[in-house]
């Protein structure tokens, strides 16, 4: 059976990655460490709960009454379907991973009906979006020191989804989402399992590049190299945290790598689609979603005068570890698990 490029330059990053983790194992201790405790502390308690009330509303039809108050203006504003733009709202409130969430689960629910996955696809250009608590608390606060910085940042997100919906509205047609016959009624029970399932793979994920990316950058350091906050924030959006000296000329920048979500997260959306649809347009949308983003803040600061400073949180996540060689044995075991499996993930993007 012949192997394709692809296939063969995947199972190669694995092993390079795989032999980094014994190379640094310092480095592969701590990021492991880390990234446990981050979803321990931080990813499951703030997501878990959200991620069962949006499947629950969105699978029960609450969203009917809801978001019946904003309903007429956003038809106008976006032709499509009221399940779409239920996912939409959600999405904008959730944060990144919601919205490929619940696409995922229409399509699931619809994998028959080509038309409807078709526009589920389409749809994940746009329904994503950073979360107000993660724009005003870690990236206003946590970068600028000002929650208004954070608050230009998201409301640039929301207004980029918005055209990009906005156009893509008219160009394709996003009505009739639901097919005759699968309209469905929610249970609590279905939807707890359902975020369970999508957390897990969230969690994988970013221990696995949080990983990948911890061994890289030490590769690079052992030449002299030296990311910037920026540069690392692009693939794992947490870094910017640690940006040391703040200006308001970063705002646009960082509006667009948050537009984004960075790689690990388009990975942990594309870990929790699956087979179910593709993700080549969710992919291709990221760049002009986030040059729409950066326009956007500049433009109000334009019209806004904010001061920055260095701020106070604590951005760093410290842990005593010592890493010993039983432990980096079994770390790097996990690793290559954990890669064989997000491969596996990603085969379908």
């Amino acid at each position: 059976m012949k192997m394709k490029t692809s296939d063969i330059a995947k199972a190669l990053s694995i092993c390079v990655l795989a032999v980094l983790t014994v190379v640094f194992p310092k480095e592969t201790a701590d990021s492991t460490v880390n990234s446990i405790n981050v979803c321990i502390n931080s990813i499951i308690p703030s997501m878990f709960a959200f991620m069962v009330i949006t499947t629950y509303i969105q699978d029960s039809g609450a969203y009917r009454f809801l978001f019946r108050p904003v309903m007429p203006l956003l038809k106008r504003i976006i032709r499509a379907d009221e399940r779409l733009l239920s996912i939409f709202l959600l999405s904008l409130i959730g944060g990144y991973p919601v919205g490929i969430k619940l696409l995922k689960e229409e399509t699931a629910h619809n994998k028959y009906y080509s038309a409807i996955v078709n526009k589920c696809e389409t749809a994940s250009m746009f329904c994503y979006c950073i979360s107000p608590s993660f724009a005003l608390i870690m990236i206003g606060s946590g970068i600028f020191g000002n929650p208004a910085a954070g608050a230009i940042i998201y409301v640039s997100n929301i207004l980029a989804c918005l055209t990009m919906a906005g156009i893509l509205s008219r160009v394709y047609d996003l009505k009739s989402l639901t097919a005759s016959g699968t309209e469905r009624k929610g249970s609590l029970t279905d939807a707890v399992n359902s975020a369970s399932r999508a957390l897990f793979t969230v969690c994988t994920v970013i221990v696995a590049f949080n990983i990948a990316l911890a061994c890289i950058s030490a590769l690079l350091r052992s030449f002299g190299i030296e990311m910037s906050p920026l540069l690392t924030g692009i693939f794992e959006i947490s870094n910017l945290l640690k940006t040391d000296s703040p200006s308001v000329s970063l705002i646009p920048i960082v509006s667009g790598i948050a537009s984004t979500g960075g790689l690990c997260v388009m990975l942990q959306c594309s870990a929790i689609a699956g087979s179910c649809f593709s993700l080549k347009s969710f992919f291709a949308a990221r760049i002009p979603c986030a040059i729409l983003s950066s326009l956007y803040s500049l433009l109000f600061l334009q019209f806004t005068d904010i001061s920055v400073s260095a701020s106070t949180i604590n951005s760093q996540y410290i842990y005593d570890f010592s890493a010993n060689k039983i432990i980096v044995l079994i770390l790097t075991a996990m690793c290559i698990i954990i890669f064989y499996r997000s491969d596996k993930f990603f085969r379908k993007v």
